[in-house]
């Protein structure tokens, strides 16, 4: 599988490793990024083997986000628009203005060991190829709250290998702004990894590393993040009583950390 121009499309903006100071909020086990995902699994520094990388992503703001806001198609586009009331027939859609994704992409990075791989870029990979990176984030699991990201590592990888960075880019709007976030979650690729797996040949997914300067600069944050200390993500829906047609509804947070603390036994980690 040699073909340099195939994976063209999946050069976006992607994460490299840094020694930098990073914190990582982690409550009742899930750790919140800093845009509207929040990652299930793995949790940071996991050391890592066998066949497949495995990756858990909550999309839904653990139930504070309605389907039709995280929900792609296969192609990986996500609707603009839903249909306030699907009982009645009428297919009348309204645009979303409130807090929805546009896309995830994720990628393998490290300096130490001169790698950015692809492993999803919100393209579905050709036919011959579906063993190199994962269809579009969003369009996995139809139905579910919970994306899972099951990945073959590349046939150049091997134990030993030490620290890589799952970046995982987040394409939203909150509040009717939109945003683009990376986050990065580090792992040890420590374990065996399996040789028999289906492996992608490395040349494939591999993309030119970007400082985390660049990253900074590419990235356009909320300052706080939305379902622990924010305001409130304004969510469109349509109103079970007598208020039609549909309404901005607002989704609550908890107003400050220490509520959460004290309620989920918040852990957080400085790195």
């Amino acid at each position: 599988m040699k073909s340099s121009s195939l994976f063209a499309i999946a050069c976006a903006t992607l994460a490299a490793y840094s020694n930098a100071v990073r914190t990582f909020t982690i409550l009742g086990g899930q750790i919140y990024t800093p845009g509207l995902a929040i990652v299930d699994a793995p949790q940071p520094f996991t050391p890592l083997g066998g066949a497949t990388l495995h990756i858990a992503i909550d999309v839904s703001g653990n139930g504070r986000l309605p389907p039709y806001t995280y929900q792609a198609f296969p192609n990986g586009t996500v609707p603009t628009s839903f249909d306030p009331n699907p009982s009645d027939g009428d297919n009348e859609l309204k645009p979303l203005t409130g807090t929805y994704y546009h896309n995830i992409t994720i990628f393998l990075s490290s300096y130490q060991n001169g790698h950015n791989f692809t492993v999803s870029n919100n393209t579905l990979p050709p036919t011959r190829f579906n063993n190199s990176y994962v269809a579009p984030v969003l369009s996995l699991e139809r139905g579910s709250t919970v994306k899972h990201i099951n990945w073959i590592w590349p046939d150049c990888l091997r134990r030993g290998l030490g620290e890589y960075n799952i970046s995982i880019h987040q394409s939203f709007t909150y509040n009717a702004s939109d945003y683009y976030t990376i986050f990065n979650l580090p792992i040890t690729l420590t374990n065996d990894l399996d040789a028999t797996r289906n492996a992608a040949d490395c040349g494939l997914l591999q993309n030119p590393l970007i400082t985390e300067e660049n990253q900074r600069l590419s990235s356009s944050t909320i300052g706080f993040q939305p379902w622990i200390n924010g305001t409130g993500a304004q969510v469109d829906f349509e109103d079970d009583g007598s208020n039609k047609p549909s309404s901005a509804g607002r989704v609550y947070a908890a107003s400050f950390l220490t509520a959460w603390i004290v309620a989920l036994g918040a852990v957080v980690i400085y790195i």
